[in-house]
C-alpha cells in the first residue's frame, strides 16, 4: 500500500518497527499541527504523509486526541529539561553550589531556537487551547505549576539577594513568560534572533552586579 508525500508524490509503504513508525508519525503530525494547528490537522494527511492507512494510524494514536497527547508528552516536554543542562557538562550547570538559572534559561532558550517548528508547535497549540474545549486546554492550564514543580527538582545557586527558590517563582515566571515572548517574536518580520532577544532579557531580569558570579 502507498500514500503521498508532502509534495503528493507516490510513497511506497514501508515496514518499521512499532517505535521507528511512532517516531514518523509524531515528526509528521508535529510538522502538520504547526503549520494548521490541531483543528486543521486531518488523521488522513498525517497517514498519507508517512505512508499508510489511516485505519493503521489509529492503531498507533488511537484517535485524534491521543495523537495529541503524543506530539505534546513525547515531541515537546521531553525535551532540555533542568536535567538535561546539568547532564550537558556545563560548567554553570555543575556548580557544586547548584545549577545556575540564568545559565539554564540561555541553555533552553539555544535549544528552541535549533528547533523552531517545535517552537512553531507549543505557540500554535497554545493559542488554540485558550478555548476551554481545546483537548490542550488543560495541559496549558496546569503548566504553570508543572513548570515550577519540575524546575523545584534542582538545586539553583542564587545570589543573597534573591533570597531562598522557594522566594522566586515571581522572577521564574517572568523569565519563562518573556521566553515565550521572544519565541513569538522570532517568527514576525522582521524576525528578531531568540538567542539575541533573550540577551536582553536577562540584562533586566538578573542584572548586575547581583547575579554576577551566579550566571
Amino acid at each position: 500500500m502507498t500514500g503521498t508525500t508532502t509534495d503528493g508524490a507516490p510513497r511506497r509503504r514501508v515496514r518499521l518497527t512499532r517505535e521507528a513508525r511512532t517516531a514518523q508519525i509524531l515528526e509528521e503530525s508535529t510538522r502538520l499541527v504547526s503549520q494548521h494547528g490541531f483543528y486543521g490537522l486531518s488523521l488522513q494527511d498525517v497517514a498519507n504523509a508517512v505512508g499508510i492507512s489511516q485505519a493503521g494510524l489509529l492503531h498507533y494514536v488511537g484517535t485524534k486526541e491521543g495523537l495529541l497527547q503524543l506530539i505534546v508528552e513525547q515531541r515537546y516536554d521531553r525535551r532540555f529539561d533542568p536535567e538535561a543542562y546539568i547532564a550537558s557538562g556545563d560548567p554553570a550547570a555543575t556548580h557544586p553550589d547548584g545549577a545556575s538559572f540564568p545559565g539554564y534559561c540561555r541553555f533552553l532558550v539555544r535549544n528552541n531556537a535549533a528547533e523552531p517548528q517545535l517552537v512553531r508547535l507549543y505557540m500554535v497549540l497554545g493559542a488554540e487551547a485558550i478555548s476551554p474545549e481545546h483537548p490542550a486546554h488543560g495541559y496549558f492550564d496546569v503548566r504553570p505549576d508543572a513548570t515550577w514543580e519540575l524546575y523545584s527538582r534542582t538545586t539553583w545557586r542564587l545570589p543573597p539577594e534573591v533570597g531562598p527558590w522557594e522566594d522566586a517563582r515571581g522572577l521564574v515566571e517572568m523569565a519563562i513568560e518573556a521566553m515565550d515572548g521572544v519565541q513569538l517574536r522570532s517568527f514576525r518580520s522582521p524576525a528578531v534572533s531568540m538567542e539575541e532577544g533573550w540577551a536582553r532579557f536577562e540584562q533586566v531580569l538578573f542584572p548586575s552586579p547581583v547575579w554576577d558570579g551566579y550566571r
